[in-house]
């Protein structure tokens, strides 16, 4: 990781020690942050018969991921979740069929949704963007009891242009299984950044103050070399998101 100007870079994790975040306390103007890395992806294999698993046998620390949380509104589901999924076989089927149904009835559309929509109004709206996708298979999974979470990753799609990316976890048997709802990428090329209850965990950036996001520059290519990765990435590339000072306010 590496910013400019330099700054003091502070560590830490989360209490369950599942997420790693840094922080920085930037002085007004300008201010840019790197970061760089090769990692080894591993992806289990899908399995199509896996099963739900009854509330009762679900471990204590998996409940939470079948509750309420800021952006999945259980109860506001539940009715329609109960009246569309309610009589589909259970299991890995199941949640797959969810995802299903939301690709082919919400629009995918940059700039649809803010950081204040829920599942709730992504089923209202039926528009979103990835991570409006993974909100709204969470929360018709959990409102049929089936435990679900979110999770911030990299990928490489060529449609849209490159971005962080948010897919689902649904807790099937006796382990969490990968969706993309969205099917932009390979479930194989994701890059785990972040796993939580929503997007509110783990955001791949929070702003407290006067701060505007101005660039995005998301980019993951094949591990050939970590010089290819800094050529490729360079001060213009990416998302130019405010080209303008922005205003006051806080953003997630």
């Amino acid at each position: 990781v590496s910013t400019s100007p330099q700054t003091t870079i502070d560590e830490f994790r989360d209490e369950v020690g599942r997420n790693r975040f840094i922080r920085v306390n930037v002085a007004p103007g300008q201010f840019n942050i790197r970061y760089l890395a090769t990692v080894e992806v591993q992806t289990s294999d899908a399995n199509a018969s896996a099963p739900e698993t009854p509330l009762a046998e679900l471990p204590g620390a998996i409940l939470s991921y079948v509750q309420t949380s800021r952006y999945c509104e259980v109860e506001a589901v539940y009715r329609f979740a109960v009246r569309t999924f309610g009589n589909l076989p259970p299991g890995y089927q199941r949640v797959q069929s969810i995802c299903h149904w939301v690709k082919d009835n919400v629009h995918y559309e940059v700039g649809s949704s803010t950081t204040t929509h829920g599942a709730r109004d992504v089923l209202a709206n039926r528009t979103g963007v990835c991570r409006d996708f993974a909100h709204l298979v969470i929360v018709l999974c959990r409102a049929l009891n089936i435990p679900a979470r979110f999770v911030t990753a990299y990928t490489k799609y060529e449609d849209p242009p490159q971005d962080f990316h948010a897919v689902v976890e649904a807790f099937l048997g006796d382990r969490w299984y990968l969706f993309d709802p969205t099917e932009l990428a390979a479930i194989s090329d994701l890059v785990r950044l972040g796993t939580g209850r929503d997007a509110s965990d783990v955001p791949f950036a929070t702003f407290f103050g006067a701060a505007r996001l101005r660039r995005l520059s998301p980019l993951v290519e094949p591990a050939i070399g970590s010089e290819t990765l800094v050529s490729l990435q360079t001060a213009d590339a990416g998302i130019l998101l405010a080209p303008e000072q922005a205003r006051g306010g806080r953003e997630i």
